[in-house]
């Protein structure tokens, strides 16, 4: 990544008001309770710190079964003795999944599937797919186009009734954020979309990890100045203990944090998308208000760090105040 933190934009997930979407006019909240989802949506009500984000970004790498070969090669490569020895016996850790590997002021921090799952607390588990890119020929095409045309030939945006408007603006600003551009959702975005209209379980952990890792590659190679999931990675950041070393330092301020709450889609999206008109608009008493609480803190949260211990974190962030 050859640009600085200060030149990266971080999108933050929106918390969505069910009740006013469906006071006005949109009722969609069945299809996210058959992905038992409630647990997420409770928690998006809260705050995303994004210079905490921005900095995990500039640093972060994926740690996958190449990057592994990659590390075992360069062990036999300083010590040819090692060729053909487990990892274990090169003083490697064993390779379990794909993680994504950063620090924040020194302290290590490991992001994996398993861990985003525990966030929103859902199961990695379900239908999942991925690859698809737009392949013209594939099979899911006649599948999805059903599902969100009602035919068998590709429609447009304009095609999309309210109902599958909104679900696609959820997914774009929640589920696999796009950062931009067209409204028109591709291939794989279309079979997600397909199996929340269905009912039919989704991966929803893969599915947010795997658009992370496509993300962070693109802005490796490409050069791309945008973070998705703000919101996701700095509850990471509070449930893994990271937030609390930061609060005892006393060092720091939400502004230099970069503390910010997110926009609620509610019956104002609706009219904002010209869904309905801005004069329908009607506000009740139940809706919801931006929030600045951070989230109650989970029993048997993974690590996200191997340096876990709160004691440890702490002298990170201590010697990184002292050097900057």
């Amino acid at each position: 990544m050859s640009f600085e933190e200060w030149d990266l934009t971080v999108q933050v997930e929106r918390p969505v008001d069910f009740a006013s979407l469906f006071h006005h006019g949109s009722d969609i909240v069945e299809y996210y309770e058959a992905q038992n989802l409630g647990h997420y949506f409770s928690m998006l009500n809260g705050l995303t710190y994004e210079s905490l984000v921005k900095h995990l970004w500039v640093t972060a790498s994926v740690y996958d079964k190449h990057a592994a070969k990659l590390e075992e090669a360069q062990k036999v490569l300083i010590d040819p003795s090692l060729e053909g020895k487990t990892r274990e016996e090169m003083g490697l850790e064993p390779f379990v999944a794909t993680e994504i590997r950063s620090s924040i002021m020194g302290v290590p921090v490991f992001i994996n599937q398993e861990i985003i799952a525990y966030v929103i607390g859902r199961a990695s588990e379900g239908n999942y797919k991925d690859g698809l890119d737009n392949n013209k020929k594939s099979p899911w095409n006649d599948v999805v186009n059903e599902t969100m045309f009602n035919s068998k030939k590709k429609g447009s945006y304009s095609n999309f009734s309210m109902e599958k408007k909104m679900m696609l603006k959820i997914k774009n600003e929640n589920f696999l954020p796009k950062g931009g551009g067209s409204d028109q959702p591709s291939l794989e975005h279309r079979v997600f979309l397909h199996f929340f209209h269905k009912k039919e379980k989704a991966n929803v952990p893969k599915f947010i990890f795997k658009h992370m890792i496509k993300t962070l590659n693109e802005s490796q190679l490409n050069n791309r100045a945008w973070i998705p999931y703000g919101w996701l990675i700095s509850e990471i950041f509070n449930q893994g203990g990271l937030l609390r070393g930061l609060s005892e330092t006393r060092g720091f301020t939400n502004d230099m944090l970069g503390t910010v709450t997110s926009k609620i889609i509610n019956g104002g999206t609706l009219a904002n998308m010209k869904l309905i008109k801005p004069e329908a608009i009607i506000k009740l008493e139940s809706d919801l208000k931006e929030s600045r609480i951070s989230s109650n803190m989970m029993e048997g949260f993974p690590p996200i760090c191997k340096q876990d211990p709160l004691d440890v974190q702490l002298f990170y962030i201590h010697d990184h105040l002292q050097s900057t």
